[in-house]
């Protein structure tokens, strides 16, 4: 029994680093109507922020360990931030207005962009990230984080002149610009707050699993963005929920696969998924839409 809670406290805190990458994807396409591929090099970004922070910061604040890991996370989610923007300013801003796969195409070559040059100015080795002596244990740490960060995002949008604004857009850009609110605006902070919980998600990592490496993001974006189908793309709730159910069934599948199949979990993985889009291919909070022809 013991065993079993040790795997679902496992799979619940990769569940949380899911569900982290996956509201950037829920809330860029939510507004935009178009999939960020670039937002893993985003989380991996991140990850090496917080990295080189709790190295520099480590010697002077090793006694003080949740606000040495504050201000790497505080850092990591503003630099992280600060990427996705840039991102979203430089290469899909000039191309709003164009085809989807125009907007797609150039997403899969900002994300090949990034990771080319993190591993020309970092190289590709695996780095051991910073061990911190918190009074609680890295996964604790993660559930922590997923708790305050999807309450604070959903407090913002539901509750705020901001998140109002963010629906209004999301409705309609057009009629929203008409009304005074300015969706470039938005669209801004929707990178912004995307990128922030990326980045944050990128230091929980690091803390988990205690390695980095700059192609460290396509699986966990890879999933990440599996997770916001699955959950109702666009729905905050149903990423939040997807991305636990995954990390504990990825937790119990390598914990009791047979030795034999444990190579094959992401496989397995990724066919629950498929099951799952095709049981409700609306999503887990998704409900149909009927189109008018």
């Amino acid at each position: 029994m013991a065993y079993l809670l040790d795997q679902i406290v496992n799979g619940l805190s990769l569940g949380c680093i899911y569900a982290l990458i996956a509201l950037g994807f829920a809330m860029v396409f939510g507004v935009l109507r178009f999939l960020n591929f670039a937002h893993s090099e985003v989380f991996t970004a991140g990850s090496f922020i917080g990295y080189f922070v709790l190295h520099r910061l480590s010697p002077r604040l090793g006694s003080s360990p949740f606000l040495l890991v504050g201000l790497a996370m505080l850092a990591a989610g503003l630099g992280a931030g600060a990427l996705a923007v840039l991102v979203e300013r430089f290469a899909y801003r000039p191309l709003r207005g164009y085809s989807g796969v125009t907007v797609l195409l150039s997403a899969i070559g900002v994300s090949i962009l990034l990771q080319n040059l993190g591993i020309h100015a970092l190289s590709a080795h695996t780095r051991g990230y910073p061990g911190v002596a918190l009074p609680i244990t890295p996964k604790q740490l993660a559930l922590i984080i997923l708790v305050l960060s999807f309450t604070l995002l959903f407090v913002l949008v539901n509750r705020t002149p901001i998140g109002t604004q963010m629906k209004a857009v999301a409705e309609d850009r057009r009629t929203a610009q008409l009304m005074g609110i300015d969706p470039a605006r938005v669209i801004a902070l929707v990178f912004f707050l995307g990128g922030f919980f990326a980045g944050i998600a990128g230091v929980v990592w690091g803390l988990v699993y205690g390695a980095i490496h700059p192609q460290m993001g396509f699986y966990p974006g890879l999933k990440a963005f599996i997770i916001a189908v699955v959950g109702s793309i666009g729905s905050l709730t149903g990423t939040f929920l997807a991305g636990v159910c995954l990390g504990v069934a990825e937790s119990l599948l390598s914990a009791y696969l047979p030795s034999t199949l444990s190579a094959y979990r992401d496989p397995i993985v990724f066919t629950l998924l498929i099951a799952a889009l095709v049981w409700k291919p609306s999503g887990i909070l998704g409900k149909p839409t009927i189109v008018k022809v």
